[in-house]
């Protein structure tokens, strides 16, 4: 398991941005918000055949990290709020630090893509079962790992998921307009 702290991660070739995070403490989450200001190039990724920008100037990354739930969700936002996708990493746990929240990620990630016919598409399976090959982590953390990722699946599916639902543009614009 890797520790993450919300406030490093996704950042790289980021020079300038501006970060808030607020802590619900009735139902124990976090939600943060990274607006970008400068980045050296956009990140792009090839899906379904076409280039698709995650991060560039003006962007913005809203990330959800409940601390009684095995997942850390991001949502991506173009310049005028439009959600870009999800992507979900599976954790051994979440915390703060100093006021700053973590997730211990467990290697296997979920992309969920409402733009693209509502898909779910799982990555690094290989990086899950190449962690429990070298003893990185235990079978049952291995099993965990996969029973966090399905129920995670389910919630979107059945429209149960909290960080889905939520208004992303209305929340972003409460603190950048």
């Amino acid at each position: 398991m890797r520790k993450k702290l919300i406030s490093k991660t996704y950042m790289r070739g980021v020079s300038s941005w501006n970060f808030v995070v607020t802590k619900n403490e009735e139902e124990n989450y976090f939600l943060c918000i990274k607006q970008i200001n400068k980045i050296d190039n956009p990140f792009v990724v090839e899906l379904e055949g076409r280039s698709t920008t995650f991060i560039d100037n003006g962007y913005y990354i809203v990330e959800f990290t409940p601390l009684d739930k095995l997942y850390n969700g991001r949502a991506y936002l173009d310049k005028d709020k439009n959600l870009i996708e999800y992507y979900f990493d599976i954790s051994g746990g979440n915390g703060e630090e100093e006021n700053i929240p973590y997730y211990d990620d467990m290697y296997l990630d979920l992309m969920y893509k409402p733009n693209l016919g509502n898909a779910l598409d799982i990555y690094d399976e290989d990086e899950l079962e190449e962690a429990l090959n070298q003893i990185l982590i235990t079978k049952e953390e291995y099993d965990k790992a996969y029973k966090a990722l399905y129920e995670l699946m389910d919630e979107i599916k059945e429209g149960k998921n909290f960080f889905v639902n939520l208004d992303k543009k209305e929340f972003v614009s409460r603190f950048f307009k």
